[in-house]
């Protein structure tokens, strides 16, 4: 896991410190070393240091200092986690230095792919995945994705075709954004990365704040900031440097509509206990500690119990608010796990100081609105001191095993849906009309997807927006669902809205503000594909959430564990902001603030303030707050 940076500039080169700068804006991602590659005038590469560069690569490579101009730029940090040795340091070259590689991410298989590559004949320096993706790319090409299972993120330069490869994963996990003009392309992990390039301007993208307000983060390819997009999950871009041509080409997609295995219950059940099993095992792959980060719930805990099954010695963390467990937190319930476990435990429960004190800096680090504040920021910084890099995480779970109430509520839907052609004939007057329409509205399972969160409602975004966004955009047709069934057509939404462009996305920043590497067994893709092929009375019953992967989880976690409610694993702001005068002028101030400016209509807002003692309307309200806070920070 690392971060990773450049640019191609077509016409004029730009000066390398640019892209020192660049690099520099994401450091949290890579604190254990530095490095650059660039191509001048001439052809010629260059490999440079920086300040945090290692001591062996400083006694070989020039100063960033000293790069001058360039037409493509690589800027790379580094946190070390498989091959901790100076071998594996980035930009990282190959023997003839016809290619260049820079990698955020981990592969999984590499160990695998290492032994085929060899056996075709490529020689091996290091015991990286890194060098795996470089050699792979030499013997596959374009198809070299197809091979990969893990997170990944990375740049490549082929000297001998003058390109540029740019690849993000299946899932999504690892995040990749890019500006792109006339005279180029500039990319990072960070879009703050990409603010520090002269050429990049500040600007709204209100098409993306829309998107944001209805998703509760912008829908790839959009993000909030004019000109910058991020690469979609399981897509590659190729820039061609002679003729400036950019190649875009998705290399998977959202496995629905296929045909079914012919499998029972109880083999099924067996599968994917063995598959978790296998999963595990290879994420748990690293040069460096790891541990979980267990709440208590069914997925983070049953990943913990295969953690400590496979190594006896593992270690796992979890976090509380009040260490009741009566409140946000599971706590109680985890902690009575780990002893079950018979694991080292480590417990972190948050005071409302320790976010008060840090709470602006923390919304700051995220560079898009957001409905809530998340706790894994605590968290990575707890583990970080702990001396962690690598975390075992349960997300994805609800997404691929269908965890969420919409997959047992949606029946009643449909039933719904056949007085819903009445609402034309309602007045919207008084708040009940209002809301009976709107929910009438729900008429395709996107709406009803949207419907079901706690962002903004679709005729709000539009009243707001002022005609600033094309809100019937926001809902587009998809033919990938069509003729799906509702369950299978929310999997694919929960893959395509949340996961990727919501859940992980912010779990790496989150992470990475402390150089902690997240990783997601229950959204390896070829789990993904698999499950996306059971028949569906084994995924969705219609009476209890993720009845699946319950029947794998009940091997190996107490019944009180199964039994519990859902919760939302977040930090309890909506009571803090009842409760505690600091936060509630934070946010008071900010609204006002968002107010002053005058570029959204927030007729709602005085409503919905009034009303922020309720979820839906405290999540509308915090957005607002996170608005400001972005539009400050950031443009």
């Amino acid at each position: 896991m690392c971060g990773i940076c450049g640019f191609v500039r077509f016409q004029e080169p730009a000066d390398a410190s640019v892209l020192e700068k660049m690099t520099f804006a994401i450091r949290h991602r890579g604190p254990d070393d530095e490095g650059y590659m660039l191509l001048d005038s001439s052809d010629q590469l260059g490999h440079f240091h920086g300040t945090d560069s290692i001591a062996a690569v400083k006694n070989e490579t020039k100063s960033i200092a000293a790069g001058g101009k360039t037409k493509l730029g690589f800027g790379f940090r580094r946190l070390s986690i498989v091959d901790l040795s100076a071998a594996g340091h980035q930009p990282m070259f190959s023997e003839d230095g016809s290619h260049v590689l820079t990698f955020n991410g981990e592969i999984y298989n590499y160990k695998e792919l290492r032994k085929e590559l060899q056996s075709a004949g490529f020689h091996f320096r290091t015991e990286s995945d890194s060098e795996v993706i470089l050699h792979g790319y030499r013997r596959w090409g374009n198809s070299l994705p197809k091979y990969l299972n893990g997170m990944f993120a990375f740049a490549i330069y082929d000297a001998k075709q003058k390109s540029v490869f740019l690849v993000r994963d299946r899932v999504g996990i690892k995040p990749f954004f890019y500006h792109r003009d006339e005279k180029g392309l500039t990319w990072s992990s960070e879009i703050k990365a990409i603010l520090q390039a002269p050429w990049v301007k500040r600007s709204i993208n209100f098409q993306g704040l829309a998107s944001n307000f209805l998703y509760q983060s912008s829908a790839p390819p959009e993000t909030c900031f004019e000109n910058i997009h991020s690469i979609p999950p399981g897509c590659w871009m190729r820039i061609d440097m002679r003729s400036g041509r950019v190649e875009e080409q998705c290399y998977w997609q959202i496995p629905v509509g296929g045909e079914r295995l012919k499998i029972s219950k109880e083999d099924a059940v067996a599968a994917l206990d063995a598959r978790l099993q296998k999963i595990v095992q290879m994420q748990m792959q690293a040069d460096v500690p790891v541990t979980s980060l267990m709440s208590g719930g069914i997925d983070s805990t049953t990943l913990t119990a295969l953690c400590s099954k496979q190594h006896p010695d593992f270690h796992s963390y979890s976090l509380g608010f009040d260490g009741t467990g009566k409140g946000m937190d599971e706590l109680p319930q985890a902690i009575a796990m780990a002893k079950k476990l018979n694991i080292v435990h480590h417990v972190h429960i948050i005071k409302p100081e320790e976010i008060i004190g840090n709470l602006e800096a923390s919304l700051q680090h995220y560079e898009e609105p957001y409905v809530s504040l998340e706790p894994g920021l605590a968290a990575s910084d707890y583990l970080h001191k702990e001396g962690y890099k690598v975390v075992i995480n349960g997300l994805g779970g609800d997404e691929v095993f269908g965890g969420y109430n919409y997959y047992l509520n949606y029946r009643e839907w449909e039933r719904r849906k056949k007085i819903f052609p009445i609402r034309k004939f309602l007045p919207s007057v008084g708040e009940f009309l209002t809301k009976a329409i709107d929910y009438m509205s729900t008429d395709t399972v996107l709406k009803y997807f949207t419907h079901a969160r706690l962002g903004m409602r679709y005729s709000e975004i539009a009243r707001m927006l002022k005609g600033k966004a094309d809100v019937a955009k926001l809902l587009p047709f998809d033919a990938a669902v069509e003729n799906l069934s509702v369950p299978e057509a929310l999997f694919y939404y929960d893959l395509k809205y949340y996961i990727g462009a919501h859940h992980v996305y912010r779990d790496d920043l989150t992470g990475m503000a402390h150089s902690l590497e997240m990783r997601y067994p229950l959204l390896d893709h070829e789990l993904i594909e698999w499950v996306a092929k059971l028949p569906l009375h084994i995924r969705y019953n219609g009476e209890t959430n993720k009845p699946l992967l319950r029947e794998v989880a009940s091997k190996y976690i107490t019944t009180e564990n199964l039994s519990m409610p859902k919760k939302g694993f977040e930090l309890p702001l909506q009571q803090w902001l009842q409760q505690n005068s600091v936060i509630e002028d934070f946010a008071r101030k900010k609204i006002d603030q968002l107010k002053q400016r005058g570029i959204l209509d927030l007729s709602d807002a005085d409503k919905w303030w009034a009303r922020k003692s309720e979820s839906i309307y405290f999540s509308k309200i915090w957005q607002l707050v996170t608005t400001e806070v972005w539009l400050e920070k950031y443009l």
